[in-house]
């Protein structure tokens, strides 16, 4: 019997295993395909502590905490796998695509300003010096200079390239798990795997499925708080174009340079929408918008494009929850789950370890949820 049996292995999933291997526990690391081939290697790398936010809160707090991880981070991973995350320090540009977003963009400044005087507000000239006059002004705009951005696809790997010799972890890959029961002191796993069926038996379990949450360990108030919204990337190639900044648009439209050459444009969202692939009607719009943008985007080489599905919640807050003694639901980060990776590993380590929830998540039991009824249909 596995001390702990992690089911998920996106990057959030993979964190909490790294902060545990040294920990002595023996753990199962199970995911349906191989470890972290879903939203988490599909996403844009944004570290979007302060793009994300309007209002102070908890969730605000983790980000920033979380964020400032990832320089050292970087280092490690680099020195114990050889794999670079290409962690980027040149910040974000935040612009307002319609009229009607001005004062939501002003006021988010405001806040944000507030707390870091270097995050600031653009003029057109502003605009045009910071980014070589590539990119087409709008009424409103900043820059926010420490949301910086990784390598999504490279930060998997390198997770997954952490946990490779560590002895007290056994990986899983295409095993999907079909139910969790309760049994004695632990919990057994159903699982099938190549056709056949397996059966994993543990102390305790986290379930790390994303938009998928819930349904294994059969928490139909869980399944019903989330939602998969799908969301739509293309990756293009341009030799002639030097942006270094992120481009983030209030319409949800989104440009990321990527070494060498490379722009990754996103992310349409669908809610309630789990299929997979990419509309003509998602590329042309993403094409459509990053290109009023980035006029020069118009020459790019189309490389390749993908969709991946966000665990949403409404109020965009996520659950990180022991829901049943010793079963725990981790899911909800919606576009964060990159950004809030290394400190939810490390919280949920700590909560395994000793016993006694972190303070840093109480604000994210689920019943508190419950009280303010905020279960959606």
């Amino acid at each position: 019997m596995y001390d702990l049996a992690i089911i998920g292995a996106g990057v959030i999933g993979m964190s909490i295993a790294r902060h545990l291997k040294d920990s002595g526990l023996s753990i199962a690391l199970i995911d349906r395909d191989i470890e972290g081939k879903h939203a988490s290697y599909k996403a844009g790398g944004m570290l979007g502590a302060q793009n994300e936010f309007k209002e102070d809160s908890p969730l605000f707090r983790l980000a920033l905490t979380s964020r400032a991880k990832f320089n050292a981070l970087s280092t490690d991973l680099l020195f114990e796998t050889g794999i670079d995350i290409q962690y980027q320090q040149n910040g974000l540009i935040k612009l307002a695509t319609q009229t009607e977003d001005v004062p939501s963009l002003k006021q988010q400044y405001a806040f944000l300003h507030s707390h870091d005087e270097d995050v600031q507000d653009l003029s057109d000239t502003d605009l045009a010096l910071l980014t070589n006059h590539l990119v087409k002004s709008t009424e409103a705009m900043m820059f926010v200079p420490h949301d910086h951005q990784i390598n999504a696809n490279h930060y998997t790997k390198a997770l997954h390239a952490s946990l490779e010799n560590a002895p007290n972890i056994d990986r899983f890959s295409h095993t999907n798990v079909t139910a969790i029961h309760r049994v004695g002191e632990g919990y057994d796993i159903e699982a099938e795997r190549n056709g056949r069926r397996t059966l994993t038996k543990a102390h305790k379990v986290i379930e790390a499925t994303g938009a998928w949450a819930g349904n294994v360990s059969e928490q139909p108030d869980i399944q019903e708080a989330v939602s998969g919204v799908k969301g739509e990337v293309l990756l293009v190639e341009n030799e002639d174009l030097d942006l270094k900044q992120t481009l983030f648009m209030t319409n949800g439209c989104y440009i990321v340079p990527k070494p060498p050459h490379r722009f990754l444009i996103g992310a349409t969202s669908y809610f309630d929408d789990y299929s997979v692939g990419v509309s003509e009607q998602g590329k042309t719009w993403l094409l459509e918008e990053a290109i009023k943008r980035v006029p020069e985007l118009a020459g790019s080489k189309e490389l390749k494009y993908w969709s991946g599905i966000r665990p949403w919640t409404k109020e965009e807050q996520p659950i990180m929850d022991e829901v049943q003694e010793g079963l725990w639901i981790i899911t909800g980060h919606y576009r964060n789950g990159i950004l809030l990776s290394p400190v939810i590993g490390e919280l949920m380590a700590e909560w395994v370890a000793t016993g006694h929830r972190p303070q840093a998540l109480e604000p994210f039991q689920f019943e508190l949820r419950r009280e303010k009824h905020e279960v959606h249909h």
